[in-house]
């Protein structure tokens, strides 16, 4: 089954977002979007979630077997699309989104 956005936030909402040991330079660019109350681009998403991914892939999917082991829904289609997508997967977007809001709330 594919992992659509909804489902991959619920997962999310399971997940230590602040455990996975994303670098805060690398969502900066991100976070000063949301700070500004704009929507940023799929193409800043997209190259933010690339830079991420090298650092959580490890603790992302860990996490998400610890879900699974826990039977959270969307588990097993979330591993699924991080094994076929890897940094393009759902998943991380929603993760990634989710990292740089945390670091915009931050900020102000």
């Amino acid at each position: 089954m594919v992992l659509d956005e909804t489902s991959a936030g619920r997962l999310a909402d399971v997940i230590d977002l602040a455990a996975l040991g994303a670098c805060p330079l690398c969502l900066l660019e991100l976070a000063i979007e949301f700070r500004e109350g704009r929507k940023p681009s799929r193409q800043l998403l997209a190259q933010t979630a690339d830079w991420v991914w090298l650092e959580i892939s490890d603790s992302l999917h860990a996490a998400v077997v610890r879900a699974r082991m826990r039977e959270a829904p969307h588990a097993e289609d979330a591993l699924n699309d991080l094994k076929n997508h890897e940094w393009r997967s759902r998943l991380v977007q929603v993760v990634v989104e989710r990292l740089a809001q945390d670091l915009a709330a931050e900020m102000s």
